[in-house]
């Protein structure tokens, strides 16, 4: 099932800003690889430089680039499957997998070019390796757990962090329930933990000089609360049946008290600090999913086998408007293919394309969608004078206030927004150049990418 969905219409949806950044990065050389993690993107260095060593073989394809992900999902599938048969048999696996499968988000990742699907897969392994490290702390799976804790530290440090500190309270808890023996299973976790941490706090240190990836983030309000079950689930109706069977079935043996820490506790940390500091995203905390599929499943198999067959069936109902809608051409934000479909046929030799190159969010995603989704003809990037991601800039250099413009009949202007005026959130000599001699004569607005078309003004 995992399968069937994470390759369903894989190349349905256009590639995203943030696929786009993953596209930008892997085509660079490695020493401009290297230069661009010193200014932007630190945190994600590894999983570019893993992804690059395999497009260099499978190419840079919408496939090429996703298929990783739809692979990591199905393990994930796997792992969470043997989770659940570990913590309460072979019944309660079976429903885990089904549920983990089933959920939009699971798939929504599998078909995403960024770290997140990897980090769903280090989750699952981790928490199956706790379960299994309390239960007999030995050498090979003290070290199974710091591996899977380093991997996803390694490719999303936040989510890495996160989940140990969920690891934390469940082991604290368990140990508390110890009568005999519990603080030294506890200690030789800590060892774990610690080692496997390092790559996190090592990537979080390299990169805490760049704000500027996350100060997009609104704090958290009443609002970010109501719309969370949807925002992690992509389904408010799956999220709500989830988090509630979640919670009938938690059970006070280890296992669960496991299962509770990693579930919950990375969720209210970051709800609690996204009220302070700009860093509640969902899926900055995709570490969860699989103690809640766990969870549950395990509510389920108290109803007894049909029952259960009846809930992961309505589940599966209610999830598949969303597994729709996330498939579709603007599926994952950005309707990047529309851009081809507006310029390719109004084009004219001596057209040349500008951008905005102050956009407060995703400010090089209208260049990348212009490069891999306008194929030539095209209008000319006549402003450009160094490439995206070069020169340890992640913004493309343009030659200063536009003076290498001249004087073309027509400029299309290509955002990531709705902004009513085209010329926002360009530097303010660009701006004036272009404003005092052309007037905007069409506009066309479709998610996260408007385009406009300029006219010069007659003599």
């Amino acid at each position: 099932m995992a399968a069937l969905l994470g390759l369903w219409r894989l190349t349905g949806p256009a590639l995203w800003a943030d696929e786009l950044a993953t596209w930008g990065a892997v085509r660079l050389s490695w020493s401009q690889l290297w230069q661009l993690a010193g200014s932007v993107d630190a945190v994600l260095t590894p999983y570019y430089a893993v992804l690059k060593l395999y497009t260099a073989v499978a190419g840079t394809s919408t496939t090429a680039l996703r298929l990783p992900s739809v692979a990591a999902i199905v393990g994930a599938t796997l792992v969470v499957t043997a989770l659940g048969r570990r913590v309460s048999g072979p019944w309660t696996g079976v429903s885990a997998g089904l549920i983990f499968a089933i959920l939009p988000v699971t798939s929504r990742y599998a078909q995403e070019s960024r770290s997140y699907a990897l980090v769903i897969l280090g989750a699952a392994v981790a928490l199956l390796g706790l379960v299994r490290l309390l239960e007999n702390p030995s050498p090979g799976r003290l070290a199974g757990y710091s591996a899977a804790t380093a991997l996803v530290g390694l490719f999303h440090p936040l989510n890495g962090l996160l989940m140990v500190t969920g690891h934390a309270v469940a082991v604290g808890v368990w140990q508390l329930q110890q009568r005999t023996g519990g603080w030294r299973a506890a200690a030789r976790w800590m060892v774990a933990a610690g080692v496997g941490s390092l790559p996190a706090v090592a990537l979080s240190v390299w990169g805490a000089g760049q704000t500027a990836q996350v100060s997009w983030i609104p704090l958290v309000d009443l609002s970010a609360l109501q719309a969370f079950p949807e925002r992690l689930f992509h389904s408010a109706a799956v999220g709500g049946l989830v988090l509630a069977l979640a919670v009938v079935g938690l059970r006070r043996s280890p296992p669960y008290v496991c299962l509770a820490g990693a579930a919950f506790v990375p969720l209210v940390l970051l709800l609690l600090a996204g009220t302070q500091l700009h860093v509640w995203v969902a899926r900055y905390v995709l570490v969860v999913l699989p103690a809640l599929a766990v969870l549950a499943a395990s509510a389920l198999t108290r109803l007894g086998g049909p029952r259960t067959l009846i809930v992961v069936g309505l589940t599966a109902v209610l999830a598949y408007p969303a597994h729709v809608t996330v498939r579709a051409s603007f599926g994952h934000t950005q309707d990047s293919f529309r851009i081809a479909t507006v310029i390719s046929p109004r084009y004219r030799p001596g057209d040349v394309v500008v951008f905005p190159d102050t956009h407060p969010s995703i400010p090089w995603s209208p260049r990348d969608i212009y490069e891999r989704y306008l194929p030539v003809p095209r209008p000319a990037d006549v402003l450009r004078t160094a490439a995206q991601r070069t020169d340890g800039r992640f913004l493309a250099r343009e030659c200063p206030d536009a003076n290498c413009l001249g004087s073309p009949p027509r400029i299309w202007v290509v955002r990531a927004d709705s902004s009513v005026d085209p010329l926002r959130d360009m530097a303010q000599g660009k701006q004036q150049r272009i404003r005092t001699g052309y007037r905007t004569v069409q506009r066309w607005q479709y998610p996260l990418l408007g385009i406009a078309l300029l006219e010069r003004l007659p003599a």
